[in-house]
């Protein structure tokens, strides 16, 4: 585990910012963070040639202006007492490409967006940002506000789930919060050529999950009594059981491992990781990332 020195939180200029930043000011204190940079990146900062020529007295909203004015927002809506370095940072461009570019500039260890469901704005999309980025990623969702007193962890006993359970476990201890790790399990297809039925090779299949938690807690030095629950995956839809859980639990955080792959697949979440970033849920979802794991794939990609 790393610890998350430097957030980076995208702003929008829209509603959503609020939100963002009340959530980080809690955010930042729980992990002792040292830094954090809001960015907005503007698509054009420049008045066309026509307008200023029809319109002498139009401004364009300029750099200056615009951070003046997250600025003033930032002090507004940082609801603690905490203290940390914020740096406000305007860009132009592609919202999603100059984020990342800044996240590695940098050295960023984690982006907080935002998950919009009914306000106004595009801003930068959360998919293309999680498959890439070489570091991880806070959700929030746009009506939830800071609290953690349950916390969800889907595992698949992966390096990547070990990265997750870390991470949790140092956000959990000491701190009277409740954590439940999660593995979703399923039945193979070609259950039926072993005699069995879908039942009994349901249970096979949840004995095998059972051992494998045990061997994966020894394997990394977890304590013995972390509570782990098995779901069955009957429909092939393992976000829907992951945030069905997780609310039925009253998670205020699932905290999910990226699960890497070799080569080009490797810039993808994960076929899990990557259906549970775009699933509309009122949960905030953190995603672990090795910090750097996609760092060659990403400099070719932005041409840094």
């Amino acid at each position: 585990m790393y610890k998350i020195e430097r957030l980076l939180v995208a702003l929008d200029l829209t509603e959503m910012d609020e939100l963002l930043i009340k959530y980080t000011s809690h955010l930042a204190e729980f992990l002792k963070s040292e830094k954090v940079y809001f960015i907005h990146v503007a698509k054009d900062l420049e008045l066309s040639e026509d307008l200023k020529k029809n319109y002498p007295d139009l401004m364009a909203p300029n750099d200056e202006s615009i951070a003046d004015s997250i600025n003033k927002m930032v002090e507004k809506a940082w609801e603690t007492d905490y203290e940390c370095e914020k740096v406000i940072e305007i860009k132009e461009g592609d919202p999603s490409d100059q984020i990342l570019k800044w996240v590695n500039i940098k050295d960023v260890d984690m982006m907080v967006l935002g998950r919009k469901r009914k306000l106004k704005g595009g801003g930068i999309i959360p998919q293309k940002v999680a498959k890439v980025a070489h570091t991880s990623l806070m959700m929030v969702p746009e009506d939830f506000e800071f609290k953690l007193n349950k916390v969800v962890v889907p595992i698949d006993f992966s390096k990547h789930s070990k990265l997750a359970v870390e991470e949790a476990l140092a956000v959990t201890k000491e701190k009277n919060i409740g954590l439940t790790l999660l593995h979703v399990y399923r039945v193979p297809s070609g259950y039926h050529k072993t005699g069995k039925d879908y039942d009994e090779f349901a249970t096979i299949m949840k004995g095998h999950a059972k051992t494998d938690f045990n061997d994966f807690i020894k394997k990394n030095d977890f304590p013995q009594d972390t509570d782990c629950q098995y779901v069955l995956d009957e429909d092939d839809s393992p976000a829907d059981k992951i945030f069905e859980f997780a609310s039925d639990q009253g998670a205020d955080m699932i905290i999910m491992g990226s699960k890497g792959r070799t080569g080009l697949a490797s810039i993808l979440l994960g076929s899990v990781a990557e259906k549970v970033v775009v699933y509309d849920s009122e949960i905030p979802l953190m995603i672990v990332k090795e910090k750097g794991e996609n760092m060659g794939f990403l400099k070719a990609l932005l041409k840094l």
